[in-house]
C-alpha cells in the first residue's frame, strides 16, 4: 500500500502517520454514463485504483446537455468499521488553477454494498481542500454510516467551467485515535508542569481533565482545557498550604472526527506552598544611613519559611527567615513570600523609607577675618537643629577643635579664637531632625592673628603744657606685629601705628596701645600722659627737691590702694598729699606700709616725712 502526504490548509496539515497505517485505498471500481451522450465516460478507469496515487482516471462529458451524468464507484476491500472512519478522494481537472466553483457540478455519496447511505454532498468550501499550489484538490468527509465504496457523479448540467475532471484515489482511515502515552513527574513538584506525549502524532488534539485535591482532602481545583495539536500538555500548578494531589486524565481527539480515545488517568503530588506572609507592618521609615529589621511570618504555621525579594515576580532572591535586616541607601520595597516545598505565588510588600535631612546650605566669609562670624543656615526648616564641630588650626598644627548644637536657630555663631598667629578655620555642619541626620556640610575660611598683649615703657608720663611726649611699646614676641594706637580702650579711633607715638595733648590725655597682625590684640594697655602748668610742677619739686628721696610704690597708677615698696616701717610717718596745684589735700599718720588715695583721677604728688626726718615723695596716679 502506497502512503501519500497532502498539506491540507487549515483544518487539515498533515495526515498524521497514525492515520496513514489505518488507511484503506479503493481497488475496484465501477463507471457509467446517464443519459444520451456517445462521446461521454470514464477514460482509463482503473487509474483510480491502482498503486499508483499520480495518474488518474479521466470523465470525458459534452457540457450542455441535460440530463447526462458520468459517474464512477470506487470500491474498497473491506467497509469502515465505526462512525469515526474519514474518507479521502483525490481529484483534479485540467484547469491551469482549481477554484471552489469549478466542482459544482460534482457530487459524492457513500454506499454500504448497493445501498446508498443518502449522504450525497455537492463538492463545495466546506468539504474541498485545495492541493499543490491549487492544481489539485482533496474531498473529506466524515460519513455518519459504515460504507464500502463511494461514487462519484459529475453532472452535464452543471459542468460550467470545468474541463477535463479528474480523479486520483479514494481511501478512508481509522478515525479513532490511539491512547496517549504521557509522563508525570515523580516526587514533590511545584507550579505548572509540562507532560510530554510520546505518542503524539500531528493533527492530534488532547482532551485534559485535572483535579486538585488538598492534603486533608479538600477539593481545591476542578478545571478541563483542550491542548491543539501538540506533543506536550501544560497542566497549571496551584497554591496549597501542605500541598495537592493532582488526578490527571488525558483523551486523543480527533480535530476532524470529534472521536476519542478511552481516557488515561495518571497522579502525581505538588509540594505545599505555605501561604500568603503577614508582616508587622507594611511600611517602615528609617533615616538615612541606618538599619530595619523586617518581620514576617505565618499564623496557621511556625514551621513555614519566609523568603525576601526584590521584585513583586521573579526579582532576586535576598535572603530567608521571618527576620530580615536591610539598609537600603534609598526608599526601597522588599517581598515576602511563603514556602515549604515550593513557594505561595503571591508576595507580601514591605516598603522602607529611608528619610533624608538637607544637607545644610550657607556662605563662609572670603576674605580674613578678626571678629564674631554669624553664619546664616539658607535652607533652615522650622525645628531642625545642627550639629557644629570649628576645627581651628595653625601652621604648626591644631590649636582648638570645638564641637557644639545649634537648636532650632538658622544662625551658627562662631566667636574669634586669640591665636598670636593666622588660623584655618574649618566649619563642619550636620542638620538633624526627628531622630535623623544629613550629610556634613564642609567649608573654611581664614582668621586672622592677633599677636599677644604689648609691653610699654612706662604706663604715665608727665609734661608741661605745650610739651610733647614719645610714647613707647613693643610686642616682646615678634618684632614684624602692627602697634598700634587708640584714643579708647576698645573701638575709638586708630591714631598712630608703629612702636614710637609722639603725642602732643593739650590736657591729661589716656593712650591705649595693642598689637596685632590681621587683627588686634583686644586687650589694649592704657599709657597716660599728664599736662601741668610747669610752675606749679617746678615749685612742688623744688620745695625739697634737695631733701628727699625717691619713693617706691606700686601699683602706679592705681585704682587707690598704695602699697610702699621698702622694707623699712613707715609706721607713724607724715603722709602729706598735693594736687597738681599745690594743694595739700591731705594731712595724716601712716600706720604701716599701705595707705589709700582718695580724690578724683589725676595725679598727685605724695610725701612721706619720718620721725628720724627722712622725706620721700613720688608722683602717683590715681585712675579709678
Amino acid at each position: 500500500m502506497k502512503i501519500k502526504c497532502y498539506s491540507l490548509i487549515m483544518l487539515l496539515l498533515c495526515v498524521s502517520r497514525l492515520w496513514l497505517q489505518a488507511q484503506t485505498y479503493a481497488n475496484t471500481q465501477t463507471n457509467g454514463v446517464t443519459g444520451l451522450c456517445l462521446l461521454c465516460g470514464v477514460v482509463d478507469p482503473g487509474n483510480a485504483v491502482n498503486a499508483n496515487r499520480e495518474d488518474y482516471s479521466a470523465f470525458t462529458i459534452t457540457a450542455g446537455l441535460l440530463g447526462v451524468t458520468v459517474q464512477q464507484t470506487l470500491i474498497f476491500p473491506a467497509a469502515s468499521t465505526t462512525g469515526c472512519d474519514s474518507l479521502v478522494i483525490g481529484i483534479g481537472s485540467d484547469n491551469a488553477l482549481l477554484s471552489v466553483n469549478l466542482f459544482r457540478g460534482v457530487t459524492i455519496q457513500t454506499y454500504s454494498g448497493n445501498t446508498p447511505n443518502n449522504d450525497a454532498r455537492v463538492v463545495d468550501s466546506s468539504i474541498l481542500r485545495l492541493l499543490h499550489g491549487n492544481t489539485r484538490a482533496a474531498v473529506i468527509l466524515n460519513p455518519k454510516q459504515p460504507f464500502d465504496r463511494v461514487k462519484i457523479t459529475l453532472s452535464s448540467s452543471l459542468l460550467g467551467v470545468l474541463d477535463g475532471f479528474r480523479l486520483y484515489y479514494a481511501y478512508y482511515d481509522s478515525g479513532t485515535p490511539a491512547l496517549p502515552v504521557y509522563s508525570v513527574p515523580q516526587g514533590q513538584v511545584c507550579g505548572k508542569q509540562l507532560l510530554p506525549v510520546s505518542n503524539h502524532q500531528p493533527g492530534i488534539d488532547y482532551r485534559i481533565h485535572a483535579k486538585y485535591t488538598a492534603a486533608n482532602g479538600t477539593l481545591l481545583k476542578d478545571t478541563a482545557w483542550t491542548v491543539k495539536d501538540n506533543d506536550t500538555i501544560a497542566v497549571p500548578g496551584v497554591a496549597a498550604f501542605m500541598g495537592a494531589t493532582v488526578n490527571v486524565s488525558v483523551k486523543t481527539v480527533n480535530p476532524f472526527t470529534g472521536c476519542s480515545s478511552d481516557t488515561v488517568k495518571q497522579v502525581y503530588h505538588l509540594g505545599g506552598t505555605g501561604g500568603l506572609p503577614s508582616v508587622d507592618a507594611d511600611s517602615v521609615t528609617i533615616c538615612q544611613g541606618g538599619y530595619a529589621f523586617l518581620h514576617a511570618f505565618s499564623p496557621q504555621s511556625t514551621d513555614m519559611v519566609v523568603r525576601w525579594y526584590d521584585a513583586p515576580v521573579g526579582g532576586n532572591w535576598l535572603g530567608a527567615g521571618n527576620y530580615f535586616l536591610v539598609i537600603p541607601d534609598t526608599t526601597t520595597t522588599y517581598y515576602a513570600a511563603g514556602a515549604f516545598t515550593c513557594e505561595y505565588p503571591e508576595r507580601e510588600p514591605v516598603k522602607v523609607i529611608v528619610q533624608t535631612m538637607p544637607v545644610p546650605v550657607f556662605t563662609v566669609p572670603q576674605e580674613t577675618v578678626c571678629d564674631t562670624q554669624v553664619i546664616s543656615i539658607q535652607n533652615h526648616q522650622p525645628g531642625v537643629n545642627y550639629k557644629v564641630r570649628v576645627f581651628h588650626s595653625s601652621y604648626l598644627g591644631p590649636v582648638a577643635d570645638t564641637t557644639y548644637y545649634v537648636l532650632n536657630d538658622s544662625h551658627i555663631v562662631i566667636p574669634p579664637r586669640l591665636a598670636y598667629n593666622p588660623l584655618e578655620v574649618e566649619l563642619y555642619v550636620q542638620a538633624l531632625g526627628d531622630g535623623c541626620a544629613s550629610d556634613t556640610a564642609y567649608q573654611t575660611f581664614l582668621q586672622g592673628g592677633f599677636a599677644g598683649p604689648v609691653t610699654v615703657d612706662q604706663d604715665s608720663i608727665s609734661i608741661c603744657a605745650g610739651d610733647s611726649a614719645s610714647l613707647h611699646a613693643a610686642d616682646p614676641r615678634s618684632a614684624f606685629s602692627a602697634i598700634r594706637w587708640y584714643d579708647a580702650p576698645s573701638g575709638g579711633n586708630l591714631l598712630f601705628t608703629g612702636n614710637t607715638f609722639i603725642v602732643h595733648p593739650s590736657v591729661t590725655t589716656t593712650y591705649y596701645v595693642t598689637a596685632g597682625f590681621e587683627c588686634d590684640y583686644p586687650q589694649r594697655k592704657p599709657v597716660t600722659v599728664y599736662v601741668t602748668p610747669c610752675a606749679t610742677q617746678q615749685t612742688l619739686l623744688a620745695a625739697s627737691a634737695s631733701k628727699t628721696i625717691a619713693l617706691k610704690v606700686f601699683p602706679n597708677p592705681t585704682s587707690g590702694e598704695v602699697k610702699i615698696d621698702s622694707k623699712e616701717d613707715f609706721s607713724g610717718a607724715m603722709l602729706l598729699v598735693f594736687d597738681l596745684q599745690g594743694r595739700e589735700v591731705r594731712r595724716d599718720r601712716l600706720s604701716g606700709n599701705t595707705f589709700r588715695l582718695e580724690g578724683a583721677n589725676g595725679l598727685y604728688l605724695v610725701r612721706v616725712v619720718l620721725r628720724s626726718g627722712k622725706v620721700y615723695q613720688r608722683f602717683i596716679t590715681l585712675q579709678k
